[in-house]
């Protein structure tokens, strides 16, 4: 055999083995980067490990009135912020550490071009949707139950502010006339935030990204009459399934402390057992108190208003309430449901009872702040203004009677 040949017979077979060495060694190479881990998992449980939460937090604050009509809106309109100004200052209360504002729309919403004199002197009130774009960037929830929701022609006006905050993603309860009882609570769903943890499940295929808490919340707007019984009834409802906070109005305007009315009827909401009541429409903040281990804030007074006669009415407080979720079987299947339950009289309830759901395992927390309205902008208040909500509202004796039973007494 010549020399060459034998030298081409040599390269060949030199070559295949380079290939047949690289290609195993590559192999090898590949099913190093995609082997389990360490742990001694197979592809198949490892696809199983998955993180889920140990609990659900909702950070929510409830505000008083919200209101951009009359003299709010004339002030916008001579800004260069035009409709952000009413809510310029709200970065003061950091809102990114919340899952939800809650506040009182004390308006209709509709195109009506009422000047700010009619509304004054008539007090029709009227804010037009123009605002929303920037109100939905701050607020999840208005409560609808307070005198000023039905200023424009009834039920055509409240319809209206109805259909403008469906468009905007912004829930919504309660109503102007209390005697329509099955609209006096609403099931509304937060979406949360997770605390995780990592499980491995066996057989489940866990997907989640986004954990939602469903919340009842009551409106009632008591302005000119006291609940009834049957009124009062509605919260019963809805306590054996979700958390559900109250929403009130009560009382005469101004005054800073809390009347006998209002306390025993504030005290029946807790008795039908709600977590808790808050109250606004004094337009001042007025005293707290703990009832059977629960809060009472009788008045969070105005937030983003027009009202500057007086310090009083200029000042108010915003609730914080914190509320943690024990992630088990039971909230895990309320995740079949929690995230559909935002649509006004949706069937989030009877879902509920279909799938046999019980209540969430929780316990809620509580603070102030303090909030002023005062140079026409609403924003977080001084410290000194703080001191004087505390006081004012008794708020250290509220929190010393969280979680002990109290005697009704006036």
């Amino acid at each position: 055999m010549k020399k060459k040949t034998k030298f081409k017979i040599v390269m060949y077979l030199l070559s295949l083995l380079i290939v047949f060495f690289i290609g195993y060694k590559g192999k090898d190479f590949l099913n190093g980067r995609l082997a389990p881990s360490e742990k001694g998992e197979t592809k198949s449980t490892a696809a199983k490990t998955v993180t889920k939460p140990d609990s659900l937090q909702v950070n929510q604050m409830y505000f008083g009135d919200v209101f951009w009509g009359r003299y709010i809106n004339d002030w916008a309109m001579a800004s260069d912020l035009k409709e952000k100004y009413p809510f310029s200052g709200l970065n003061t209360f950091n809102r990114e550490d919340y899952q939800a504002w809650i506040g009182s729309l004390n308006c209709p919403i509709t195109a009506n071009q009422v000047p700010s004199e009619t509304q004054n002197d008539l007090l029709m009130f009227n804010c037009t949707p123009n605002y929303l774009a920037e109100a939905k960037k701050w607020f999840n929830i208005f409560s609808l139950a307070n005198s000023h929701t039905d200023n424009q022609n009834g039920m055509v006006g409240f319809t209206s502010t109805r259909n403008y905050l469906d468009q905007n993603g912004i829930q919504y309860f309660g109503h102007n006339n209390k005697d329509v009882t099955d609209e006096i609570c609403e099931i509304v769903s937060i979406k949360s935030k997770a605390l995780t943890g990592a499980v491995n499940y066996e057989n489940k295929n866990y997907d989640l990204k986004d954990f939602y808490v469903p919340i009842a919340m009551c409106g009632y707007h008591n302005t000119f009459s006291l609940p009834t019984e049957a009124q009062l009834d509605e919260i019963a409802k809805y306590v054996d399934i979700f958390p559900t906070f109250v929403y009130a109005i009560q009382g005469p305007e101004y005054p800073i402390e809390a009347d006998d009315l209002q306390k025993a009827y504030f005290r029946m909401m807790i008795d039908r057992g709600a977590d808790a009541v808050i109250g606004k429409g004094a337009h001042v903040v007025q005293n707290t108190e703990s009832y059977k281990g629960k809060p009472i804030i009788y008045s969070m007074g105005n937030f983003v208003y027009d009202q500057q006669f007086s310090e009083d009415v200029r000042q108010g407080i915003g609730v914080k309430v914190k509320i943690d979720l024990t992630y088990d079987e039971n909230m895990e299947k309320w995740q079949q449901i929690a995230s559909t339950c935002t649509k006004f009289k949706d069937s989030c309830q009877k879902k509920a009872k279909e799938l046999n759901l019980s209540k969430p395992k929780y316990t809620v927390a509580y603070d102030i702040v303090a909030t002023d309205n005062s140079a026409k902008l609403a924003k977080k208040a001084s410290d000194t203004v703080l001191e004087k909500m505390l006081e004012r509202t008794r708020w250290k004796q509220t929190l010393a009677g969280l979680g002990k039973e109290e005697e009704f007494s006036n």
